[in-house]
Order: C-alpha cells, then structure tokens, then sequence
C-alpha cells in the first residue's frame, strides 16, 4: 500500500507540473488518464479478491469518465464535455452514496433534506462572485444536490466509525467547490488561477484515495 500511494502520489505531482501552462494542451490529458487509471489500479490491487470490490468500482469508473471529460474541457472549453463531466461525477456520486449506504444502512433524513439549502447557496454564490455559469447554472445546481448529498453521508459516517470516509467526503465537496471558480470564474492572475486548480487536483485525488482505502 505504501508503495501504491507513494506512485500515486507522484503521478498528481506530474500533474500539477502540466497544469495551466504550455505542456497543458499536449500532456494534461494523458496524465489526467494515467492519474484515474491509477485509482483503479490500486482499488483492483486491494481488492481483487474481495467481494467489496464490487461496492466501489462502478462509482469509480463513473469518477473516471467525468476525470476525462472535465480534462478535455479545461484543454478545449467545449460545453459537452463538461456536461457529460457532471453527468458521469452525478452517477459517481450516487455510487459513493450506495457504498456508504451498505456499510451503514440507516440514513438521517437530514441527509436528503439539507442539500435543498446547498442548491439556494449555489445560486447565491453564482450572484455574489459574479460566475459566468451561462445554461450550466441549473445542471451546477442539481449537481450540487447530489455531491452535498454524498458528502453529509459521508460525514454521518465519519461520525459513527468510518473517520476516513467523512474526510473523503468533505474534500471531494471542496473540490467541486473550487470547480465553480476554476471554469465559471474570470481570474485577473494567472497565478491565482493555478492555485485554484493545484486545490482543485490535490482535494479530489486525495479524496479519491481515501475513499477506495476505507474499504
């Protein structure tokens, strides 16, 4: 496992170094793939004998199609892939939310009621920051139904013996978050922009990790 994560680790630091520059639009994408591949890879490796295998992979496989297709996006700003992107993340979602779910049937309502607030923030914060969302603003918004849904599952776990699955959720809804001002937003710095994705990278493929070793 040891070795897995230190890889692992190395191919998101390749990452970064291909981000937002003039080696973007020739390796981001490929390394966006070796990067999604590799969660595979490791989740396979941990569990190709386990019947657990089976409880993660189709919600991971969905994270992988929405990796890709949020990559093309960030390289050729075509509107289909983004919103194939949030398609394949919503199905991720769900499948992370059916993971918690087995391994913690009981479920507070609250769960599927306060991420209703989470949609009225997701408008409030598209008018105060001034996003430049255009007809991605209600795709955004049930989007965020789903992921503030997985994350409060993924809390309500971590506060009853999965501590490793509450901080996955938490920095996956962060990495969505920090998606709505890294394609919607109009930086004046290049640098703050980078920032911004170096964010958005680290919390999703941490959260990616986490979740595949709380298995």
């Amino acid at each position: 496992m040891i070795l897995e994560t230190i890889i692992y680790v190395a191919l998101i630091i390749a990452l970064f170094a291909v981000c937002d520059n003039r080696f973007s639009r020739r390796y981001y994408v490929p390394l966006k793939v070796v990067c999604s591949i590799s969660f595979l890879v490791i989740l396979y490796i941990n569990q190709i004998y386990s019947e657990k295998l089976g409880l993660l992979v189709w919600a991971l496989l969905a994270c992988f199609a929405g990796d890709i297709m949020m990559a093309c996006y960030n390289i050729y700003v075509r509107k289909r892939f983004i919103s194939l992107g949030i398609i394949a993340f919503m199905l991720g979602h769900l499948g992370l939310l059916n993971y918690m779910c087995k391994i913690m049937p009981r479920t507070s309502i609250l769960v599927y009621l306060l991420p209703i607030l989470a949609c009225l923030l997701m408008l409030a914060i598209k008018k105060l920051c001034h996003l430049h969302m255009g007809v991605m603003i209600w795709p955004c918004v049930i989007y965020s139904y789903f992921v503030t849904t997985m994350t409060l599952k993924a809390i309500e776990c971590g506060l009853n013996g999965w501590p490793i699955i509450g901080i996955a959720g938490s920095l996956f809804l962060l990495s969505d978050l920090t998606i709505l001002f890294l394609y919607f937003y109009h930086f004046r710095n290049v640098n703050s922009k980078k920032i911004v994705h170096y964010v958005n990278l680290a919390t999703y493929y941490v959260a990616i990790i986490l979740f595949v070793f709380s298995l």
